[in-house]
This record gives structure tokens, C-alpha cells and sequence, in this order.
């Protein structure tokens, strides 16, 4: 009969499958990794081309001063520089207000966005500034994350449904005429 210290001293000597220990061990660390740098370099992307597309709807708002445009043309000029957004057009929301200049309130970010599990459609304003008025444009649009297992993106806020916020904004003069 084997003495059981014996055997676990035998055991502990034993250098047999150390690869596979080892591999255990740091496998899921590394896969944990790889999945948070994926789903952050996805939202970053989707953040930064979100604003590149504002940027350019603001230009367009910004140089003409005698253009009558609505939030629908805002939106569709946004959407289609951001493919990477997924229905856009239903869940993007754009504001754009004057600043008074007295003053410089501005409005809550919070309430911006639309609510996916309740049809929450916030109340937002389209108003075109005049030759040197300060105007603030906001978009908001909400996005489910590539991997919802991972749970990255946590500090962002969410809706209800899941998905996250994201939003840009913009502060221009438009150009005297």
C-alpha cells in the first residue's frame, strides 16, 4: 500500500503536462484581453466616426446661412458618413438650438437620446441660427455592443434595452452672409 504523503510528494515532482497547466492558467487572461481591446477599439471607432460626421453636417449649417434645412436632411448627411452605425436613421436624434448669448444655458444631455425598451422619444429642437448666432448641435445615437458577453463599456450610459449612448456635440457661429 502506497503512503498517501508519498504520493502526493510523487505528484508534486511530477513535471509531466506543465505546458497544459500553464496554458490553462493564462489562455482565458489572454482571450479576456483581446476581447476588451476589440469592444473598445469598436466603440472608439464608432465615436469617432460619429463625430467626423457631425463635424461635417456642421460645416454645411455653419458656411450657409441662407439654407432652410431640416433635422431629417441633418440626420440622413449624418448616417451616411457613418456606416458603421446600424439603423441609423430610426435611432440617431440631432438638436440643434441657438445659444442665448446672455446668459450661455445649456440643455441637459441626459434626456437626448431615444429609448429603444420604452419608444422614449425625447423632445429635441431644430431651430437655424441666423448670420452670427451661437448654435449648439447635439446628436445622440444609441448602439448595442459587438460582444454584449464581454461586459465592457460599462461606465457608458444605457438604456433599458442595453444599448448605449452615444452622443457628439458641436458649438459653431454661422458665417455672416
Amino acid at each position: 500500500m502506497i503512503n498517501i504523503r508519498e504520493y502526493f510528494r510523487q505528484f508534486l515532482r511530477d513535471e509531466r503536462a506543465t505546458a497544459t497547466i500553464e496554458f490553462v492558467i493564462v489562455f482565458p487572461i489572454v482571450i479576456i484581453l483581446f476581447i476588451a481591446v476589440f469592444e473598445t477599439s469598436m466603440i472608439l471607432t464608432r465615436q469617432v466616426l460619429l463625430e467626423k460626421s457631425l463635424d461635417s453636417a456642421v460645416r454645411i449649417l455653419r458656411l450657409t446661412s441662407d439654407l432652410t434645412t431640416t433635422d431629417a436632411e441633418v440626420r440622413t448627411n449624418i448616417c451616411a458618413n457613418t456606416i458603421i452605425l446600424h439603423n441609423c436613421e430610426a435611432l440617431l436624434v440631432v438638436d440643434l438650438r441657438l445659444i442665448d448669448t446672455v446668459n450661455y444655458d445649456l440643455p441637459d444631455s441626459e434626456s437626448l437620446c431615444v429609448n429603444r425598451a420604452t419608444s422614449f422619444t425625447p423632445s429635441t429642437q431644430f431651430q437655424q441660427g441666423e448670420s452670427n448666432d451661437l448654435m449648439l448641435v447635439r446628436v445622440c445615437a444609441v448602439v448595442d455592443r459587438i460582444l454584449p458577453f464581454s461586459g465592457f463599456g460599462l461606465n457608458m450610459t444605457r438604456d433599458d434595452s442595453g444599448g448605449m449612448h452615444m452622443m457628439a456635440s458641436s458649438i459653431f457661429v454661422v458665417e455672416p452672409r
